[in-house]
């Protein structure tokens, strides 16, 4: 069967989500607010061992807000109040893939520095 645009890259982003979502329920303890950072590097020489993309993945509880950086992904967690949040401020790429069930398609909820990137990079915005 034929793969379709976007089908690997909807399922890694609803596994790096599930993942986010697991590592701040493993932090429920912790009281004081914090950020979830997530990262990922193709590792090369595992690459090129099996002969298919290999990449090694992390993620990181932060105290202070993270810095903007290229190929991160940010979620702000405060437990005591409930809050676990996805950052698109502070993550680039900007955005995560999610089922589309999730997504509001309320003007009020939309993010104008997200479609201002969009535009300054010229690609298609959904």
């Amino acid at each position: 069967m034929p793969q379709t645009i976007g089908e690997s890259r909807d399922a890694w982003g609803l596994e790096v989500w599930k993942k986010a979502e697991d590592f701040a329920n493993h932090m429920k303890h912790e009281t004081k607010p914090f950020y979830i950072v997530y990262a990922a590097k193709q590792d090369k020489a595992a690459s090129e061992k099996h002969g298919t993309g290999v990449f090694k993945q992390t993620f990181k509880a932060y105290y202070k807000r993270p810095p903007k950086i290229l190929g991160i992904l940010v979620w702000f967690v405060n437990n005591p109040i409930g809050i676990f949040e996805f950052q698109p401020d502070l993550s680039f790429p900007y955005d995560v893939p999610t089922d589309p069930k999730l997504i509001s398609e309320k003007a009020e909820d939309a993010l104008p520095s997200v479609m201002e990137k969009g535009k300054q990079m010229n690609v298609l915005l959904s």
